[in-house]
């Protein structure tokens, strides 16, 4: 019995939730990098390993906002690096610029 995307899904979210941060690392690995919804956990990750700074994780979650504003743990991700970049008092997209507003037909302000 194979598992589908929602599945694995699911599995590297509760492993995220207990905090074993190797064994979601490990699972990421073998997902599809187009899949959006793995692309948040791994930023997610980032941010609490440290390997990824708060500003340029809103940066990516901004864009992945955009192409979809719906996208699963997105704001909680968002949030969190928010929390991070203020926690270390780094200067926030967040703070002085909130993301823009999804304009009708999917694209941004370009």
């Amino acid at each position: 019995m194979t598992t589908g995307p929602g599945d694995r899904l699911a599995h590297i979210e509760q492993l995220l939730e207990a905090g074993d941060l190797a064994a979601v690392r490990a699972a990421l690995r073998s997902v599809d990098k187009s899949d959006e919804r793995f692309l948040v956990l791994e930023i997610r990750v980032g941010l609490l390993e440290s390997s990824l700074s708060p500003d340029l994780a809103m940066q990516r979650l901004i864009a992945l906002m955009r192409k979809n504003p719906d996208l699963r743990g997105a704001k909680a991700a968002y949030q969190l690096a928010s929390s991070l970049a203020y926690q270390h008092r780094e200067s926030s997209i967040s703070h002085s610029h909130p993301p823009p507003p999804i304009r009708e037909g999917g694209e941004g302000n370009e």
